[in-house]
């Protein structure tokens, strides 16, 4: 069961960025462009951008998949936040308090390695022939 929710997780987490990376291309204004274009299109210059500004919207996705887009895009934001936020946490709860010194923890140490017996045969050991 936790293989498939790691999957399920790794799939909406590359359907979310995917769907960001997209959106600015599947999305359109009320002019029929793609969305950004009247950002991005400033002048008449060929350039870089002119498959984004001249393009008949090519690239078109029908409204389950932008919903499902959507979805994901949320989910990879909560993960997100959520990280940042035990970070955050984690990172203050860690922090001595004001005013006193900083002391780093005693490195532990190791109890001392067994003696091991040296094999004289090669087998089973105690195992009669």
């Amino acid at each position: 069961m936790d293989r498939l929710k790691e999957y399920a997780g790794f799939a909406a987490w590359y359907l979310g960025l995917g769907y960001l990376v997209l959106w600015p291309w599947t999305a359109a204004e009320p002019d029929g462009r793609p969305f950004g274009a009247a950002i991005l299109c400033r002048g008449d210059a060929p350039g870089h951008l002119d498959f984004l500004c001249h393009a008949t919207h090519p690239l078109w996705m029908s409204p389950g998949l932008h919903a499902i887009g959507f979805v994901s895009t949320m989910f990879v934001t909560l993960r997100l936040m959520g990280a940042a936020l035990k970070r955050s946490r984690r990172a203050s709860s860690a922090a001595p308090p004001s005013g006193a010194a900083a002391v780093p923890p005693r490195p532990q140490a190791r109890p001392p390695l067994r003696k091991i017996k040296p094999r004289t045969e090669f087998g089973l050991r105690g195992v009669p022939r």
